[in-house]
């Protein structure tokens, strides 16, 4: 252990001192950080002589005066020529000196975890359980990195068809690549289609402001009844388009499901007669004829041009069983002939590049704007899908691929945590970089996706049987 590397040092460790002159306190080093000190200028110094320098270097390293630097230095040496070749540095306090620890980190740490994780949302909450004070307890978290808040969001329940349909969707986009090694797909033929709502505006918001200014009143009506609006998004991956020599963007479209009609009575805002625009309540009919008006011509037009088909991807929502590729065959639109719908798993939004990030991120940019009307929110909801970078877009679909193959680590299961990829230091090109799948993930992935099957083709033989005997 060195001293200038350990984490019980004060903030003084790693920060440069304007004064180098100044008197710099701290509390009282301990025995064994005296002796990793003495050790380390032994490994600096030339025959009991310390470099130029080098006292001032340390004492701005462990936040120390240079005169307790040169202290331990002395009696390092003056020890070793008096006794048998050993250097004896420790503190030559003792007695009753310094502050006394009131507990342990240990027994704080065994204390908090016998308290059950419903009884531990706030620290406070926290301190009542453990009997100790609400202080005692600040400092432990700041003095122990591993002791943090974490947050844990709801997640939708799989059933176990659920589990092995997600399972046989995210291995369906592995391909084989160098070496044997499984690779996901580049995702090209797949635009990805899914509705939000947005909000006028929200019931928290915060800013960062001096204590002198004054933050502006927000009111509503009804904090339950906050103006909103559905809106519909495609996107598909980003890419060099080289039909038309330039860079696709990925981004289709966004819509939103409202109407333009006459208020029906007046109100002290305007007459009767006044054209408003109103959101609507989205059907089957509503959400096909958005995907045939909108979604599909936006995807003729805008998309790279492709000898694969292009592959809608829904969530399983009661409107969308009206959009299916029987119902584009129907229509014998020529520009249509190559698009397909599929549905991805049920309650795996995850699986889906716009639930996954891509609306949020949205979402958090239209907040910027200052909105009053549904017609500026519907301005500021599709400047903020102009705006969005196109690196965000590539990278969520980047995000996509780990997420499945967290998942196939788990048997499709949702229960993971995804892990941070670090794109922008270690992905050079986000629209053709594709991830490598982990290979004890496939293998594990496979064999229980065999095995599942196997379990069905069992119980089908079973009930044949029954069914045979009766």
């Amino acid at each position: 252990m060195l001293l200038a590397r350990s984490s019980t040092q004060p903030a003084a460790l790693h920060s440069g001192l304007a004064d180098m002159g100044s008197s710099m306190r701290g509390p009282n080093l301990r025995d064994s950080e005296r002796r990793a000190l003495f050790e380390r200028m032994l490994e600096i110094s030339s025959r009991g002589v310390l470099p130029r320098g080098a006292i001032v270097n340390l004492a701005r390293e462990i936040g120390r005066d240079r005169a307790t630097i040169m202290r331990v230095w002395k009696r390092g040496l003056e020890t070793r020529k008096d006794g048998d070749g050993a250097a004896n540095v420790a503190s030559k306090i003792r007695g009753n000196s310094g502050r006394k620890v009131q507990r342990e980190r240990s027994d704080i740490e065994a204390a908090i975890r016998a308290v059950p994780h419903a009884r531990r949302r706030t620290l406070r909450s926290v301190a009542a359980s453990v009997v100790i004070p609400l202080t005692t307890l600040h400092r432990h978290k700041m003095s122990e990195p591993r002791f943090s808040a974490k947050s844990n969001w709801l997640k939708p329940r799989l059933t176990d068809a659920n589990i092995k349909l997600r399972l046989e969707f995210a291995m369906s986009f592995l391909r084989s690549g160098p070496g044997d090694r499984q690779v996901f797909s580049d995702m090209h033929d797949i635009v990805h289609v899914d509705e939000k709502w947005f909000y006028l505006t929200k019931n928290k918001s915060v800013y960062y402001i001096y204590d002198d200014e004054v933050l502006a009143i927000r009111s509503v009506q009804s904090k339950s009844h906050i103006t909103k609006v559905m809106f519909l998004a495609a996107v598909a991956r980003p890419r060099y388009d080289f039909a038309r020599r330039e860079m696709f963007d990925g981004k289709l479209g966004v819509w939103p499901f409202v109407v333009d009609e006459p208020a029906k009575r007046s109100s002290k805002n305007r007459p009767k007669g006044t054209i408003e625009t109103k959101p609507v309540s989205v059907t089957a009919d509503v959400y096909q004829a958005m995907m045939f008006d909108k979604v599909l011509p936006a995807i003729a037009l805008k998309m790279p041009r492709s000898h694969r088909s292009i592959r809608i991807q829904q969530d399983n929502a009661s409107p969308h069983r009206s959009m299916t590729t029987e119902a584009i065959k129907r229509r014998c639109d020529p520009r249509f002939t190559s698009i397909e719908v599929k549905n991805q798993p049920p309650n795996s939004p995850d699986y889906n590049v716009l639930d996954l990030g891509f609306f949020n991120a949205i979402q958090s940019l239209q907040h910027q704007k200052s909105t009053r009307t549904i017609d500026e929110m519907i301005v500021a909801v599709e400047n903020a899908f102009v705006e969005m970078p196109v690196d965000t877009l590539s990278k969520t679909f980047l995000t996509l691929q780990k997420v499945m193959e967290e998942s196939m680590a788990r048997g499709g299961s949702n229960n993971y945590k995804l892990p941070h990829m670090k794109k922008d230091k270690c992905i050079k090109n986000f629209s053709t970089y594709n991830l490598v799948c982990d290979q004890n993930c496939y293998e594990s992935a496979l064999a229980t996706l065999t095995a599942r099957i196997e379990q069905e083709e069992h119980l089908e033989r079973m009930m044949e049987a029954n069914n045979s005997q009766q």
